[in-house]
């Protein structure tokens, strides 16, 4: 055998090069078929089918979702913190259908949309939630309520400006909490806040924040604490279902899949809160870069996500049965 110049055999390098140059490769395979995989249209281990790509380049840091009542086909969405306070509508397709500002909002911390009744009867409004709270700073956080939009007979390109806005202001119990989901009862208009339990520093539980209805401007009201449970990952947005049935959940976290946690309410008497006490219906739902807005189709049949980045992909997925007894 022959010995290289520091004296090693020749061919027992010439293996371990072979070697190494082979699991780089099956690496680099295992990353194409990953990301091909992760992007394509098709369903990824029986989670979610792509609707299309969110078009518009300057809503990248998409935070939540909510599929319109008065306009079929149409998500409403926004960006979270720096995105100025606008509301974005678009196709299921991810195609461009307005944009909104809304005069005399502010946007600190924008985390979440909802769907639901307010003041006047007949009419559905946007609920926006500026509850980003990540050190634990603010005192006290915002809602903002608008009646939703009619998208008909409105250039997609336009630009409009909603003055009927209200800020509704509200205040923790105690310590500040950092909420990133919003929901809105549909049978009572009470408020919810969920917050986003961090598990990275030994937070293990969400706690379950309630404001009974109606609300109005010009005070501030302090939550009430009304439920904790302890999800698999960090809360990270929500939705209820326009009967007022069922509650959605999305638990995101970077060393985790991606997943949904589903509830049913016993009935429509039943506090909404009374479900956190039962464990939920958990299905995947695909990990997407800072995955955080989910919301139900207004059948309740679907829900559908969206992640962080340019021009993130839109999914759909098949809501799955769910027994109260389980």
């Amino acid at each position: 055998m022959k010995l290289d110049r520091h004296g090693r055999f020749i061919g027992r390098r010439l293996r371990s090069d072979r070697f190494f140059w082979f699991i780089l490769a099956a690496l680099a395979i295992s990353l194409a078929w990953w990301f091909l995989d992760a992007n394509n249209s098709g369903s990824w281990r029986g989670a979610g089918h792509k609707t299309g790509n969110v078009g518009p380049e300057d809503l990248t840091e998409i935070s939540g979702i909510v599929l319109s009542r008065r306009n079929p086909g149409i998500i409403w969405t926004h960006n979270d913190s720096g995105g100025g306070p606008r509301i974005f509508a678009l196709q299921t397709d991810g195609s461009p259908a307005g944009v909104f500002s809304l005069d005399n909002a502010v946007a600190i911390d924008w985390e979440d949309i909802a769907i639901g009744p307010g003041p006047s009867e007949k009419t559905d409004y946007l609920y926006l939630a500026d509850s980003g709270n990540n050190n634990l700073s603010r005192s006290t956080i915002t809602i903002y309520r608008v009646p939703e939009p009619l998208l008909e007979g409105r250039n997609p390109s336009s630009r409009i400006t909603l003055t009927t806005a209200e800020a509704l202001t509200f205040r923790f119990p105690g310590a500040p909490q950092e909420c990133e989901t919003l929901l809105v009862d549909p049978l009572t208009s009470d408020l919810y806040l969920v917050s986003r339990n961090r598990r990275s520093i030994g937070q293990e539980t969400a706690l379950v924040f309630h404001s009974r209805s109606p609300h109005q401007s010009g005070v501030t009201r302090t939550l009430e604490l009304v439920a904790r449970f302890s999800p698999p990952a960090s809360i990270k947005g929500g939705d209820i279902s326009r009967d007022g049935r069922l509650v959605l959940l999305r638990a995101h976290s970077p060393q985790r899949p991606g997943s949904a946690l589903l509830w049913r309410r016993e009935t429509e008497k039943a506090p909404l809160h009374n479900v956190f006490r039962e464990p939920p219906r958990n299905f995947p739902v695909r990990r997407e870069p800072q995955g955080e807005a989910i919301a139900f189709s207004p059948d309740s049949n679907f829900c559908f996500t969206i992640g962080e980045g340019l021009n993130a992909p839109i999914y759909r997925y098949k809501v799955p049965p769910i027994d109260t007894n389980q």
